[in-house]
């Protein structure tokens, strides 16, 4: 079986998207990759206007990562406190995180003959 007949309809799944402050993606990442029942894990940096200004006419801009984590259904509210609690997210201002069903997803994977 491959990995892609391994993510597809057989198998109940749930989307863990966790938004963090900047740079408490990438050890995330390293941390559950080995992870029992971590179907696929990959994180990105996002910046935007928050709504708060600093002063007239100047805006704040936020920078978070955005973690996004495939998981086993079975697994996933042991993974999700995993994250909760690594990532400090009951801090005020750390972050927040949610969990979604899926119907099927595909693992992202690094493309190793990529020339860019």
């Amino acid at each position: 079986m491959s990995v892609l007949a391994h993510i597809g309809r057989g198998i109940e799944k749930k989307l863990i998207t966790a938004i963090l402050r900047s740079g408490g993606g990438k050890p995330l990442v390293a941390a559950l990759a080995e992870l029992p029942g971590v179907l696929s894990v990959s994180h990105h940096h996002a910046r935007g206007v928050g709504s708060r200004r600093v002063r007239s006419h100047q805006m704040l801009f936020d920078e978070k990562d955005v973690l996004i984590v495939l998981v086993e259904a079975e697994r996933a509210d042991d993974i999700f406190r995993r994250i909760y609690d690594e990532a400090g997210i009951g801090e005020p201002s750390i972050g927040m995180m949610f969990m979604e069903p899926v119907l099927r997803g595909h693992p992202m994977m690094p493309c190793e003959d990529a020339d860019w």
